[in-house]
């Protein structure tokens, strides 16, 4: 059965939603953070199975760790579990080990759920989502946000291009 919506379609963003944010989360580990943002998902009626997105979601970072630098992380899956193409948002209380490319650690990270058959708005996501972090300026507002009202405001120049 599929969960309520708790408010994802009160027409905030089209991929982001204000119940899907969680500011100063502590992590104890990438695997169990994973675990938390499915089943996070799950109870906002995103996915229908927290057990089978999270093996979809962990299955892609087995072929590469999606810590993209500079302190993000974007995992990511197309799975047919997920009802509606929605993005939960970390920003994490300490830094977390993500095996990201620059060998940093991971202080944000941005769970990308997809139905399966949205393959190319999957790809403008993950396009428009990575992109908007090399700017130095727009990854620095995010990553010292200190309330969901800011957060908000950032991530809908996010959804404004996708």
């Amino acid at each position: 059965m599929i969960g309520k919506n708790k408010g994802l379609g009160k027409g905030f963003m089209s991929v982001f939603a204000k119940d899907l944010i969680k500011l100063n989360y502590y992590a104890l580990d990438k695997k169990s953070c994973l675990t938390e943002m499915s089943e996070f998902l799950f109870d906002n009626g995103v996915i229908n199975s927290q057990s089978g997105f999270l093996e979809d979601i962990l299955e892609r970072e087995s072929l590469m760790s999606t810590g993209i630098g500079r302190k993000i992380a974007i995992p990511h899956a197309r799975s047919k579990e997920v009802n509606q193409l929605k993005i939960a948002v970390y920003l994490l209380d300490n830094e977390l080990e993500f095996e990201s490319i620059d060998g940093e650690l991971v202080k944000i990270i941005f769970m990308i759920a997809v139905p399966e058959e949205m393959k190319d708005k999957y790809m403008k996501v993950l396009s428009v989502v990575s992109n908007y972090f090399r700017d130095d300026e727009k990854r620095d507002r995010i990553l010292t946000c200190d309330s969901i009202d800011d957060m908000c405001k950032y991530l809908k120049e996010i959804d404004d291009e996708i």
